[in-house]
């Protein structure tokens, strides 16, 4: 693998309100927002396919259902598409609704702590605390990219750390280097529950050449919890993987809706690795092409 730069390429995330969540992104992350789209609507087969089923029995629907699972997950999934500054930050929210009763998903489990993003050099921490207290939203202060826990007065530059919608920490890191945007400059790391991190370490590190760069005063205690930080020597982290344990040493059980994929960018298994995404892979022009997708230890999706 070379040694160019790891990054987040792009995140994609259920959501249990398109339009709430739309809001959110538009509003109070400043980010562009895409118009709701219907993935059904984006292939000619969904649509015929969505209009058969609607008016097939449920022998049909259940057999489609199991044989061909994505496709039908894909007619009852709407997506809107999230950007900001330059770079084309991209974020995708993905909202499914059931097929025959209508009502949205609602997202459950433990599979996304949160994710974050550097703030523009323009941007004061102070009068964005102001802001968000305003618009009635809670935030709080802690140290730059840990899990928005710690808290230490002599540190020169604290993070702001809210919660989207569905209870997701995003936490918004200070400024270090100019970098365009007026208000968010690129993607910072993503934080996924992970029920062994050593086990998902190793194969972050073997299959995308990912390092452990967790500085020594983040917390790893594998009787308390436990986060790792993984990205280059020298760098900033990409991914962190974080265990939570329960009192009587158990680890809490990882799973779940809330996270469709994860994208990388400069990085990737050398050879194969191809496999159907069993996630969106609806994204938006300009984007990165996808060479195939992992599913690391906990079985979440990565593409790259």
């Amino acid at each position: 693998m070379g040694e160019e730069e790891i990054s987040l390429d792009h995140l994609a995330i259920c959501v249990t309100s398109l339009e709430r969540s739309r809001r959110f992104y538009r509003d109070i992350l400043r980010m562009e927002v895409s118009e709701p789209i219907s993935l059904r609507d984006q292939s000619a087969g969904l649509r015929y396919g969505h209009s058969l089923l609607s008016k097939s029995p449920a022998l049909v629907r259940d057999w489609v259902s199991r044989n061909q699972p994505v496709a039908y997950q894909h007619m009852y999934t709407s997506i809107c598409h999230c950007t900001a500054a330059e770079s084309g930050i991209t974020l995708i929210l993905v909202e499914q609704t059931h097929p025959e009763k209508g009502y949205t998903r609602s997202v459950t489990g433990n599979t996304l702590y949160g994710f974050s993003f550097h703030l523009s050099p323009g941007i004061d921490t102070d009068d964005l605390a102001w802001d968000l207290h305003r618009d009635d939203l809670t935030f709080e202060h802690g140290d730059i990219r840990t899990d928005g826990t710690i808290y230490s007065p002599d540190q020169p530059s604290h993070s702001l750390y809210i919660r989207d919608p569905d209870g997701r920490m995003i936490e918004l890191i200070p400024p270090a280097t100019e970098g365009k945007g007026d208000f968010l400059t690129g993607f910072g790391h993503v934080t996924l529950y992970a029920s062994d991190p050593v086990k998902s370490s190793r194969f972050y590190q073997y299959e995308f050449g990912l390092s452990d760069i967790t500085p020594a005063y983040v917390p790893r205690d594998p009787w308390k919890k436990s986060i790792t930080w993984l990205g280059r020597p020298g760098g900033t982290p990409v991914i962190l993987l974080y265990q939570v344990t329960r009192p009587d040493g158990t680890p809490v059980k990882t799973g779940g809706y809330g996270l469709d994929h994860i994208a990388l960018r400069g990085t990737g298994p050398e050879q194969g690795g191809a496999m159907e995404p069993g996630c969106v892979s609806d994204h938006p022009g300009g984007m990165n092409p996808c060479r195939g997708y992992r599913q690391d230890p906990d079985g979440y999706t990565i593409e790259y």
